[in-house]
This record gives C-alpha cells, sequence and structure tokens, in this order.
C-alpha cells in the first residue's frame, strides 16, 4: 500500500516580539518568495518587531490500495 499526499493549506505564521500572528487560506501556488514578502509586508504594519516568518503546509496523508 502506498501513502498519497494532498495539500490542504498553506498558511504563514510571523513571529514578534511578543507573540505572534498566523495568515491562512495562503495561495497554494505561491512561492516561497512571495509570501516571504507578504510577511514581512504584514508584519510591518505591527508596532512589535518582527522576527521571523514561517511557511507551514497542511499535507492529508491518504493511503492508496
Amino acid at each position: 500500500m502506498a501513502i498519497r499526499s494532498v495539500l490542504e493549506e498553506v498558511k504563514v505564521a510571523l513571529k514578534f516580539t511578543k507573540g505572534s500572528q498566523t495568515i491562512g487560506h495562503c495561495n497554494k501556488q505561491a512561492t516561497d518568495e512571495s509570501l516571504h514578502t507578504l510577511g514581512t509586508a504584514i508584519g510591518s504594519l505591527n508596532a512589535e518587531s518582527l522576527q521571523s516568518v514561517t511557511k507551514v503546509t497542511e499535507t492529508l496523508l491518504l493511503l492508496e490500495a
């Protein structure tokens, strides 16, 4: 039996000096560069200093017979 993976969702997690924020439902085809640009642009709107931008992917693992 083989396992097939299906990309379900892409998120961007922003870590600030005090707390974090997650941006969900990002385009699954978006490049890492564009997701980083999105994260830094949104992070610049926050009063806290942006520490890191993380790409989070949720993948469904399906068992195939």
